[in-house]
């Protein structure tokens, strides 16, 4: 049933307990999506144990939203080795999330990839991360000096902002 099925309708309802039982059933069938959203609903409990498990059923079934949220679990837990290949997993799926969260942890060695992962994020059309990105995008290049691609990259930033804002 994914993100809007069954249990994310009693989520919203805030039936969060018949909600955590769509999920796990769902789960349990081997379905990627209802163990990431099982993984949100567990982290939110404050169950990272939980959460951390359902993220790894999710990302090995490929879900991508999986492997972003496992990547941010990680992250901050120190595990900086496991949060970047969780959120390359992530990108590599079209998550702009996890492209977005690659490129500031690359920003500190890589610079090359986080500009790449920068321009995938903002690829993606996330509503909130692909602003995000051609923001830090846009940071990173005037920081390197490149006062031409920041511009860019600010341009599209409020281009991407005014999109947003107009659609609601």
């Amino acid at each position: 049933m994914g993100r809007r099925g069954l249990g994310a309708l009693l989520y919203k309802r805030g039936d969060l307990e018949g909600a955590e039982a769509a999920y796990r059933r769902g789960d349990e069938r081997g379905d990627a999506i209802a163990a990431s959203n099982l993984g949100d609903l567990l982290e939110e409990r404050g169950d990272t144990e939980g959460a951390e498990a359902a993220y790894r059923r999710g990302d090995e079934r490929g879900d991508g939203w999986a492997a972003a949220n496992l990547g941010a679990l990680l992250h901050r837990r120190g595990d900086l080795e496991g949060a970047e290949a969780a959120w390359r997993r992530g990108d590599e799926r079209g998550d702009g999330g996890a492209a977005l969260n690659l490129g500031r942890l690359l920003a500190k060695r890589d610079l090359a990839g986080a500009r790449a992962a920068f321009q995938r994020a903002i690829d993606s059309g996330h509503a909130k991360r692909a602003p995000a990105a051609a923001l830090r995008l846009g940071l990173l290049l005037a920081k390197q000096r490149d006062p031409a691609g920041a511009r860019d990259a600010f341009r599209q930033f409020w281009a991407l902002c005014s999109k947003g804002s107009s659609s609601r």
